[in-house]
């Protein structure tokens, strides 16, 4: 309701005081006694629920704290250029501005107020790391790695070959594209000349407002998903003043009512988002009713993020690009979208290095850490406050990494049976639909098995990201 606009605040103390039977130690308790004897399908639902009630327990134990930084972010302002900007208003402004020094104000004002959140951040960090140890783990990290079912460090290792492999293409494209954008070299670069220039409103002609979801439905038509039909799916866009430009979804009951809200502003990066969007929309509108509520609701997140990237990556697909926004010669563009996913995953390569170690040494020197594991990686400057303002509860950079792997080898499969205009393809459709339809009973390695890979393998993101 709040990123809808609908509300002033997001209520996490009330939700989870209205809730707080679910997430009590002798809840938990219970269903870890109980998976003792369970076997089969019973046994995976059951591993479902306990990383269900674990993490709302951990999340249950700072919403407090989430709540006040929440308002503090809402409430701060940002002074700069003679004027003041409300803090998240301030990072749009920022990417949209032209000049470099009026952009650093912008981010050195942002800066001063991440500055006054990180005492309130520290002490969340402190009591989900206490939290841990009272339900019996070593840490945070070994927490979570029961909890997800998959080996966190494992993921970390399993993607050095692609920071090493990467480095000196990212270092090419991306030095050129700064220099190109921002008129400085890589290395002097500071995040909000990043911002500018993947901003990239060179291209904007080509993604226009107004062609957003009209685009959307079209794609999907094409695969003979009809999402004016689906009238599980609500459309919302309405524009309201306080709603979120960035579209999101919210599955309020799996499949029966899923909000899409939308707010289209235009440019690449929006199209990106509302695609991204409708695959989360897709999959869980697509979701069997009659599944039990774990694989409608629960399990491995990546999935669902995979179908997610496999829509948004559309947008970076030379024939849809061709049909549905005319843009012909996309040599340009296509360059440009390789190096922001290159980017991205580098970035997040790095941000699972650091927060792994933020977890388990704590913080006395994460700031420093930060910046050197970021930096490390990306090249560019990144200010020490920001070391846990850029970092994911629950290990959820993970989640991602893991449906960026997914994402690219499910498309290969899509490109090996339909071709490269696969979503121009009903088989396409009706194949998506049947991978919908399981919601997310099965974890990622297991939906790849059934498609004659091993498991999760780099090596079709490399080449992707290597063209």
């Amino acid at each position: 309701m709040n990123g809808a606009g609908l509300k002033d605040k997001a209520e996490f103390t009330q939700i989870y005081d209205k809730f707080g039977h679910l997430f009590n130690r002798d809840t938990i308790d219970f269903v870890r006694e109980y998976s003792k004897t369970a076997e089969g399908e019973e046994q995976r639902r059951v591993r479902y629920l306990n990383a269900f009630l674990i993490g709302d327990y951990m999340q249950n134990k700072v919403k407090e704290l989430s709540d006040k930084l929440l308002m503090k972010e809402v409430e701060a302002t940002v002074n700069a250029g003679g004027g003041t900007l409300p803090f998240r208003q301030a990072a749009v402004v920022m990417a949209n501005e032209p000049d470099h020094y009026k952009r650093g104000a912008i981010f050195q004002g942002r800066n001063l107020v991440i500055e006054s959140l990180n005492p309130l951040m520290e002490e969340r960090v402190r009591l989900f790391h206490a939290t841990s140890k009272d339900l019996g783990y070593s840490d945070y990290v070994q927490l979570y790695q029961d909890i997800k079912g998959f080996d966190i460090e494992g993921l970390e290792k399993m993607l050095k070959p692609l920071l090493e492999q990467t480095r000196d293409v990212y270092l090419d494209r991306m030095g050129r594209l700064v220099m190109e954008r921002s008129g400085l070299e890589l290395a002097a670069a500071e995040k909000h000349d990043v911002s500018f220039t993947f901003r990239a409103n060179q291209f904007d002609g080509f993604f226009p407002k107004e062609n957003a979801v009209r685009s959307l439905i079209q794609t999907l038509e094409s695969m003979g998903v009809d999402l004016l039909r689906q009238t599980n799916i609500h459309l919302d866009v309405e524009e309201r003043p306080k709603k979120d430009p960035r579209a999101f979804v919210s599955p309020v009951k799996v499949p029966g009512d899923i909000r899409l809200v939308v707010m289209p502003q235009g440019g690449h990066d929006d199209y990106a988002t509302l695609f991204h969007e409708a695959g989360h929309a897709e999959h869980f509108g697509c979701t069997r009713a009659d599944l039990p509520v774990e694989y409608r609701y629960l399990g491995d997140n990546s999935l669902t993020e995979g179908f997610a990237f496999l829509m948004e990556y559309l947008t970076g697909n030379a024939k849809w690009l061709a049909r549905f926004t005319g843009m012909r010669d996309s040599k340009g563009f296509l360059e440009f979208a390789r190096t922001y996913k290159l980017y991205f995953l580098r970035r997040y390569a790095a941000k699972l290095s650091y927060e792994l170690a933020l977890h388990r040494k704590g913080l006395e020197g994460a700031p420093l850490r930060y910046k050197t594991v970021l930096e490390s990686a990306l090249e560019f400057q990144h200010p020490t406050s920001h070391y846990l303002m850029d970092v994911d509860d629950g290990f959820y950079t993970a989640n991602y990494l893991r449906a960026w792997i997914f994402e690219a080898q499910v498309r290969r499969t899509l490109k090996d049976h339909f071709g490269e205009n696969w979503f121009e393809k009903r088989g396409a459709g009706i194949q998506l639909q049947k991978w919908w339809s399981l919601g997310q009973k099965f974890r990622v390695e297991e939906m790849l098995r059934d498609l004659g890979y091993d498991g999760l393998d780099i090596s079709p993101l490399l080449e992707d990201l290597m063209t």
